[in-house]
């Protein structure tokens, strides 16, 4: 029911549209699930409060093959053929009957378009009849109406009476406008609606670094004070799901948040829920290996066009006595970095503020900042800041992901994270083969769990390491630890792999690597290899070797060898770390029965 950003003039009025008009309304009366007829999709709203899905923005989609292939071309021909009750009515049924036989979680945004002031009070009976005829509560539905900007007499009227019906029936309304005076006076006042949209292609004319300090921005944030909560519906960075957030906007759908669907969905992507997860907890997430580090220290600041004022920059920093720098990005594209000391210094001398206070900030930016990516290693990432230039040191770094903006890091908090990394680390660490213990290991899992990343855990265990310890002493158990530990290091991809190590024989590589399989294959190659080293010519021979146990009998053990159960976790299977080792240690001990180095994959569909 969204309204195209541009009306196209089509012949209203010709026999192909009144014939496809027929065809598709018949379709759609026929039954919802007709081919060639209507269909309802659903966009998940992300709640940034509460974190979750607060419900799902309905819209009505026709066949692309069709000529009335939009909502509001068809919409515009309803009107013209006079038919626009008899499109409410099949539009009303059938959002309302997928949302609830789709069991669609949390509240159904229903926009009602020019309905409204058309057909007056008709189109608020005509949803009464749809919601009684389902099951969906009314504290479930919003109506989304839109503003009364250009409406006189009727028309005006048509639209405050359905907003008062919706309100007596205890429907919670949206305001389909943001910035419109009259629209205010006459109606959002009286009516107290609960929730304000954005109205569409708003945000398309701001730069995510521009719209907090706009006046839509002043706007969002006065309406938020009141108690209102707002919509955006066309988000589509995270750029700009951040400077949202910043201003009050409280509920976000757009591409970055998910794409209309036919059955309503019960995740957002992967990285707005990573974003509004870590706001909600109220702390980032955790660094594990790797470029994760800037994760932790990275500074969201907002950053500045190229065509900003030079005096504006100056205030920001006369306003934030700790900016120590600002980017200058365009297009989501960071082009330069401008240091609080050398703007402050520049502009603080006489006549700097009439002689350059109008121009473009750009005149003081570095045009060669230092930029590194979001998953850079940590050995790369100090190599890069050992070369830098000192200004660098000075002004610190532009952070991106995949060239976007994300913010700015700087030199002195990555060496504290670093060093607390360390201390962590040694905190956590296996004393024999320094790799991380149990607290990492669970940590690490739980973040990917909770960014819903894809992941393998591979269950590593040495067979019949109990007797090779008790034969030939623990010092030369310990050189087997640190060979299992070894080889496995060998086979992980630093900058995706983690390896840790729970304890005794026990070891466990977290892949994410695509080649995870290729890799366990070559970890047993390499240490079936290897292990031979331990033993004679004869026990290779036979197998094993035969010594006398404590009963004082002669006793055969095989030689040592690598168990490896995996276990593959998708995005939603698994809550938590706890409940993943428990079926690690299920397909590892069917591994352990199968003679010499074995590997097990769970077969389980969940």
């Amino acid at each position: 029911m969204h309204k195209g950003k541009t009306a196209q003039a089509i012949p209203t009025g010709c026999d192909s549209c009144q014939q496809e008009l027929d065809e598709l309304l018949a379709a759609t009366a026929r039954s919802k699930h007709a081919d060639g007829g209507l269909t309802a999709r659903f966009r998940p709203v992300a709640n940034l409060e509460a974190g979750g899905i607060f419900g799902h923005l309905a819209s009505i989609h026709c066949p692309p093959e069709r000529f009335l292939n939009s909502a509001a071309r068809l919409l515009r021909v309803a009107r013209r053929q006079g038919r626009l009750d008899e499109f409410y009515r099949l539009y009303f049924r059938l959002v309302l009957d997928q949302f609830v036989l789709n069991q669609g979680d949390g509240c159904l945004l229903l926009p009602l378009g020019e309905g409204p002031t058309i057909l007056g009070t008709a189109c608020s009976e005509m949803l009464v009849q749809a919601l009684h005829k389902s099951t969906l509560s009314v504290d479930q539905l919003v109506t989304i109406h839109a503003g009364l900007d250009g409406l006189e007499g009727v028309a005006q009227e048509n639209a405050v009476g359905v907003v008062a019906a919706m309100r007596g029936m205890g429907v919670r309304v949206a305001a389909g406008t943001l910035h419109c005076p009259r629209s205010e006076r006459l109606l959002w006042t009286a009516q107290a609606p609960e929730f304000v949209m954005i109205e569409e292609g708003v945000l398309d004319v701001f730069e995510p670094n521009i719209l907090q300090v706009s006046r839509l921005g002043e706007l969002i944030h006065q309406q938020a004070s009141a108690g209102r909560r707002i919509v955006a519906t066309e988000v589509d960075s995270l750029a700009l799901l951040k400077v949202l957030q910043g201003i009050g906007v409280s509920l976000v759908s757009g591409h970055f948040i998910g794409k209309p669907v036919a059955v309503p969905t019960r995740t957002i992507s992967a990285a707005a829920h990573k974003f509004i997860a870590e706001k909600v907890s109220g702390h980032a997430e955790q660094p594990t290996q790797g470029g994760h580090i800037l994760e932790k220290m990275l500074q969201g600041i907002p950053p500045v066009a190229p065509d900003v004022m030079a005096d504006e920059v100056f205030s920001i920093f006369e306003r934030n006595q700790d900016l120590r720098a600002i980017a200058v990005v365009k297009q989501d594209t960071p082009i330069g970095l401008i240091a609080r000391y050398d703007m402050i210094d520049n502009m603080a001398r006489p006549y700097r503020h009439e002689l350059y206070g109008r121009k473009p900030c750009t005149r003081f930016m570095d045009e060669d900042p230092l930029i590194v990516e979001m998953r850079l290693p940590l050995s790369e990432l100090s190599e890069i800041l050992v070369r830098a230039n000192p200004r660098h040191l000075i002004s610190g770094f532009i952070i991106t992901d995949g060239g976007h903006y994300l913010g700015i890091g700087s030199v002195q908090d990555l060496v504290r994270e670093v060093t607390a990394m360390q201390m962590e680390a040694a905190k956590y660490a296996n004393p024999l083969s320094q790799l991380p213990g149990n607290v990492p290991i669970n940590q690490h899992i739980d973040n990917l769990l909770a960014a819903r990343e894809p992941f393998i855990i591979a269950y590593c265990d040495l067979d019949h390491f109990k007797p090779f310890n008790d034969v030939y002493g623990y010092a030369r158990g310990d050189d087997v630890i640190r060979l299992t530990a070894r080889v496995l290091a060998e086979a992980c991809d630093p900058e995706k792999d983690f390896i840790g190590h729970i304890g005794g024989d026990d070891f466990v590589l977290v892949l994410r690597s695509e080649d995870w399989h290729d890799r366990c294959e070559r970890v047993l190659r390499l240490f079936g290899e290897e292990i031979l080293g331990f033993f004679s010519r004869d026990d290779i021979e036979r197998g094993g070797y035969v010594t006398e146990n404590r009963k004082g009998n002669m006793e055969f053990h095989a030689l040592t060898s690598l168990s490896i159960g995996v276990v593959e976790a998708s995005p939603g299977v698994f809550r938590s770390h706890l409940e993943i080792s428990v079926v690690a240690a299920e397909v590892k001990k069917k591994a352990k029965g199968i003679k010499g180095n074995s590997l097990c994959v769970n077969r389980r569909v969940y």
